[in-house]
């Protein structure tokens, strides 16, 4: 019997990339407006600094741009800031008209938790984002823990008593595995969801727990292009994107169960109720 979820939250239960890429192409183009400087060189060194940083959610990367320091060589980080205001007004202002919930997804995890059903978050993202875009979206309140990536940055979401930080990216079975333990429940009782394939489903059928793949409908647009020319991955990180699919394939792993929407787990996790 299931007993616990453990539920990805970036592109699972939110539109992450939604309204991550317009905020942030809104954002620079601004900058690009203030400063003079030409977009696509600022992307460019955006994408180096990311990969420097190891996310492209670092707060402020924009400071850091070699090109920003060179305009403003005299100006500290907090007048930076007020020069560059409007633009990061913008991201926000789009980000938070942006930022939703996929459909069901907030009835679905009250149903769970209302149920008996442990909840618990784990994302790549930062304390302070994670944590913030739940609470922004109402449903912090339906996760017992929070496992997100510690970054560094001191804030109140990050010293929320909910978070647990992880020091390592996914997929790492052994962490899955050691929430499970922490949490109190064996690899049977438990179900893991994500949207990445080599990343939460490998990473859960390595665990031994349930993985469902949330395989989701994408509209056609250009969001994947233009998260690519701002990318914090490095070579090594697509390299090993590769060998976890050709690892995929060569084993035939496959997820236990794919969804195309997040209600769709009450399923899983109430067969009989069907």
């Amino acid at each position: 019997m299931i007993k616990l979820l453990v539920s990805d939250l970036d592109d699972t239960i939110y539109d992450w990339s939604g309204f991550f890429v317009p905020a942030f192409y809104a954002m620079a183009d601004e900058i690009a407006a203030i400063t003079g400087i030409d977009e696509d060189a600022l992307l460019d060194e955006y994408r180096m600094t990311h990969q420097r940083l190891g996310s492209v959610e670092y707060p402020y990367a924009t400071l850091q741009l070699p090109s920003i320091r060179k305009k403003y060589p005299k100006l500290s980080d907090d007048e930076l800031k007020q020069v560059f205001r409007p633009a990061f007004q913008k991201f926000n202002s789009i980000r938070n008209s942006h930022l939703h919930l996929f459909s069901g997804a907030e009835a679905t995890l009250d149903t769970l938790y209302n149920n008996g059903i442990t909840l618990i978050g784990y994302t790549e993202s930062s304390q302070e984002t994670g944590v913030y875009r739940l609470q922004k979206l109402g449903v912090e309140k339906y996760f017992k823990h929070i496992y997100a990536f510690e970054s560094g940055f001191q804030s109140s979401y990050a010293a929320n008593e909910k978070v647990i930080p992880v020091h390592r990216r996914k997929p790492d079975v052994e962490l899955l595995s050691g929430i499970c333990q922490r949490e109190g429940y064996l690899p049977g009782e438990v179900v893991y969801v994500g949207d990445s394939l080599t990343k939460d489903v490998y990473m859960a059928k390595a665990a031994g727990v349930t993985a469902v793949w949330a395989n989701y409908f994408r509209e056609d647009n250009d969001y994947s292009e233009k998260l690519l020319k701002i990318t914090s991955w490095l070579p090594e990180d697509y390299e090993r994107e590769k060998a976890l699919a050709r690892h995929l394939e060569r084993n035939d792993i496959k997820p236990d169960y794919v969804i195309h929407s997040f209600c769709e787990l009450t399923g899983i996790v109430f067969p009989n109720k069907q």
